[in-house]
């Protein structure tokens, strides 16, 4: 059991985490062409958390990241993606050698992960959903969380936690993904669940 007190089977969690990867692929693929050298991205953990306790997952540091809407094609906004980068200074000197670029860096990166997580969500649960233009965002990740889950209309009680790593040579990088549906989305993602069985 984690935190959250959600127990996932081992389905779930394996049906989770291959979403997570196919997401991260696409955008290591994506990354690796932009850059000119080979980057490679995993997703190691997923976690299934309550909102109410989205603090237990989060630093209380300041942290760089940005933030997507996620609109289903059918029913309108569904829900975000918030893709935070706790060592955004060591990823932007990785990837280009440069921490003067790091706004445009990590805008460009989230833009890459978002498309990539939106193609691969929309693949598996059987909806057509369109990215936002990412936004930046730096503050304490649970103040730009708080703002994220005020926005939406019908909130769900959980958002689930994709732990990746970007290697790059013998660097790795952690990147937290974070997905928060609302009410609807949320309902997809469970029947996906109940197709597994």
């Amino acid at each position: 059991m984690d935190k959250s007190g959600f127990i996932l089977n081992s389905d779930e969690m394996d049906a989770l985490k291959e979403l997570g990867n196919i997401g991260v692929a696409h955008a290591a693929t994506s990354l690796s062409a932009m850059l000119g050298k080979m980057v490679e991205m995993k997703v190691p953990n997923v976690i299934f958390a309550k909102i109410s306790e989205i603090h237990n997952y989060f630093e209380e540091e300041l942290v760089s990241g940005v933030v997507t809407a996620l609109e289903d094609v059918e029913n309108g906004r569904s829900g975000y993606l918030y893709i935070s980068f706790p060592n955004a200074e060591k990823l932007a000197k990785l990837l280009i050698d440069d921490v003067t670029l790091l706004e445009s860096t990590i805008m460009e990166i989230g833009n890459i992960l978002s498309s990539s997580f939106c193609n691969a969500i929309a693949d598996m649960l059987g909806v057509m959903l369109l990215p936002s233009p990412p936004s930046f965002a730096q503050d304490v990740s649970v103040a730009i969380f708080e703002a994220i889950v005020a926005q939406i209309a019908e909130r769900s009680e959980y958002v689930i936690i994709f732990e990746t790593e970007l290697l790059e040579k013998d660097d790795a990088i952690q990147i937290l993904i974070t997905l928060v549906p609302d009410e609807k989305f949320f309902g997809y993602i469970m029947k996906m669940f109940g197709m597994l069985g």
